[in-house]
């Protein structure tokens, strides 16, 4: 990755060294000596590196309670149910799939783990490929709209950002859990988190996962794996955090890219390592950090004759990072500078190497004289430079306001790029041609939204629009010719989302109702003629243009708890919509919620459909579990 991604590793390391080492996107305030969980215990903020919140932006959060009562065992799976995101399985489990967020395709979504990019710098394709076992999940986080101004490169269309459980045990001495399940197509599945201090000022934690199927039809078989370590322990000057991570998985990738060969396979591995400290220098809070991320692929067209065509690719990414946060008269300031780089190397794309720099600020500031729940404003900036694509600067600006008790209204704006993937810039393949001389997307987005609670009872709204430049995808300009990369030269969406939701008694019947709407507006004429006319696209020219989901979930008698999700969506590729039905029940068995056996289905009305046009996805699905929490 060059001379300067190892340097400012090992800068970066030293210092983490010297003043001491815990989580870059933790936005607490120092922990109490002897308390190792302190600073976890503090909420990871995915749209600011500052310590305070930002209401004046869409942000959506599922919890580890909600998680627990989804019918997924994958990430993908977990944010089918979030207004405003587009998930185009290409299989199930997670094993395969692309998320877009507000009409913008999967190169517009960035991936976090604990605030850290974890985007693969082949294809955006390989961006869920994480290392994280569904049950190490805290929450999720999902920031609707640009983030440049924070992350850099590749939110175009928002954030997704996962927080881990980690080492975090609160004022337990340890903690185990378990889950085993069973299921149709023969679903074999099973995590395991054992978690420990040891002493007063260290704790671990390990998390690990397995999924097995023969798969629904020929080449759809799969095997996943993950695990993940974590360890956390107080120095007196702060607390240290060190993560580690493996995913595996192997997979029959029927129709994936593309139906000229459809029998495929692939195989994929990631690992990383993450190394943070939150220290606290005369009133600032000082957070080094260090994250290192590699990933292997190995890709068969015709999995019948691997020789016709088999690429196998290795990519590295790594990024030091330097962030200050305090308190001004003006407000909270956060600013900081980073350094990173990625490489490949592949049988199909070649030797390709690029680094990064760039530096960043935001200020949060409250109404003067008022506290922050009464409004306020943020400003963020960020300077980013490539090696190919020289400077791109990204502004973020937002503000709130709460003119009565329960009613805040909010507004915000900023812009977003992306640099191309080097699957973008070289692949080359039968069916898929990229393109060197692409240009960097850029992307201006806008929105205004309100959130109203009364009692039980909420609703929330926004109204957004995207003005997009330069956006790439494979295209195809004739029946018989490949897809080819292109910047498409415009591309304007705009589109509402809705959430109505009521929360009953806990324990009760009908415990939380829920209605959720999302309409995205996109002229797909004009994307095709800034395209060249072309007739099809893989991904820009086939948006999610229409979703609603009704969710409840409550108890039923003898304690008997259940959850159902009744969704439609719709998309040019499936222009009638599609209605799907999921549901789960369960039940504690011992006092204190340490055993639950349960029973979840998917697609329960047995319906055929794609989200991606040519790969067939299951039909009902049924499966069993057991959970031990102790």
């Amino acid at each position: 990755m060059g001379r300067l991604l190892p340097a400012s590793l090992a800068a970066a390391l030293l210092l983490s060294v010297e003043i001491s080492v815990a989580s870059g996107a933790s936005v607490s305030p120092p922990p109490e000596a002897g308390d190792p969980d302190a600073s976890l215990e503090a909420a990871v903020t995915v749209v600011s590196r500052a310590a305070v919140p930002d209401p004046g932006v869409t942000t959506r959060v599922v919890m580890r309670e909600e998680i627990d009562t989804i019918p997924a065992r994958s990430l993908p799976e977990l944010l089918q149910s979030i207004p405003g995101l587009d998930v185009r399985r290409r299989g199930v489990e997670g094993v395969q799939a692309d998320i877009g967020i507000r009409g913008a395709d999967h190169d517009g979504t960035l991936f976090l783990v604990d605030g850290e990019p974890v985007g693969d710098p082949q294809t955006n394709h390989f961006s869920g490929d994480l290392d994280v076992p569904i049950d190490a999940i805290e929450r999720i986080e999902i920031f609707a709209g640009a983030a440049s101004a924070l992350y850099g490169s590749g939110a175009t269309g928002g954030v997704v950002n996962v927080v881990t459980r980690g080492a975090r045990l609160g004022r337990a001495r340890a903690q185990l859990e378990g889950r085993y399940v069973h299921g149709t197509s023969s679903l074999d599945a099973g995590s395991l988190r054992i978690a420990s201090k040891v002493g007063d000022l260290v704790a671990v934690a390990v998390d690990a996962s397995r999924s097995e199927s023969s798969g629904f039809r020929d080449d759809t078989e799969y095997q996943t794996k993950s695990l993940r370590v974590s360890a956390v322990a107080d120095t007196g000057a702060g607390p240290v955090q060190l993560a580690l991570g493996y995913g595996g998985k192997q997979f029959g990738a029927f129709a994936f890219y593309g139906t000229a060969y459809p029998n495929q396979q692939e195989s994929a591995r990631v690992r990383t390592a993450r190394l943070s400290a939150d220290v606290s220098l005369g009133g600032w809070i000082v957070t080094p950090s260090l994250f290192y991320r590699d990933h292997r692929d190995d890709f068969v067209l015709e999995r019948a004759n691997p020789a016709f065509y088999e690429n196998r690719s290795d990519t590295a990414s790594g990024t030091a990072r330097l962030v200050a946060r305090g308190a001004l008269p003006l407000g909270t300031i956060a600013f900081g500078a980073e350094s990173g780089g990625e490489s490949i190397s592949s049988i199909s794309l070649g030797d390709h190497s690029r680094n990064r720099q760039a530096f960043f600020a935001e200020l949060t500031r409250p109404l003067s004289g008022s506290e922050p729940e009464r409004g306020g404003g943020r400003l963020g900036l960020r300077i980013d430079r490539y090696d190919a694509y020289g400077s791109r600067v990204s502004p973020l600006l937002s503000f709130w306001y709460s003119p009565a008790a329960g009613l805040k209204l909010r507004a915000s704006g900023g812009s977003a790029f992306r640099a191309p993937t080097f699957t973008d810039l070289y692949y080359r393949d039968p069916q898929n041609v990229g393109n060197p001389d692409l240009s960097a997307e850029r992307a201006w987005n806008a929105e205004v939204g309100a959130t109203l609670e009364r009692g039980p009872f909420s609703f929330d709204l926004a109204l957004f629009t995207r003005h997009a430049t330069n956006l790439i995808d494979f295209v195809q300009s004739g029946p018989s010719e490949p897809y080819q990369a292109r910047n498409i030269r415009t591309a304007n969406t705009s589109g509402v989302e809705a959430v109505a939701e009521w929360r009953g008694p806990r324990r009760g019947l009908l415990g939380r109702v829920t209605l959720q709407a999302a309409y995205v507006f996109a002229d797909l004429s004009r994307i095709s003629e800034g395209a060249g006319g072309t007739l099809e696209g893989r991904y820009l020219l086939d948006p999610l243009h229409t979703k609603w989901d009704l969710i409840a979930s409550g108890t039923f008698p003898l304690e008997i708890t259940y959850r159902s999700r009744l969704s439609y969506h719709a998309r040019p590729s499936f222009e009638d919509g599609i209605w799907l039905v999921d549901a789960r029940i369960g039940r504690q068995l011992l006092e204190g919620e340490i055993v639950e056996v349960y029973l979840e289905g998917e697609n329960l009305g047995n319906v055929s459909y794609q989200e991606r046009p040519g790969v067939p996805l299951p039909s009902r699905r049924i499966a069993a579990g057991l959970h031990l929490t102790w």
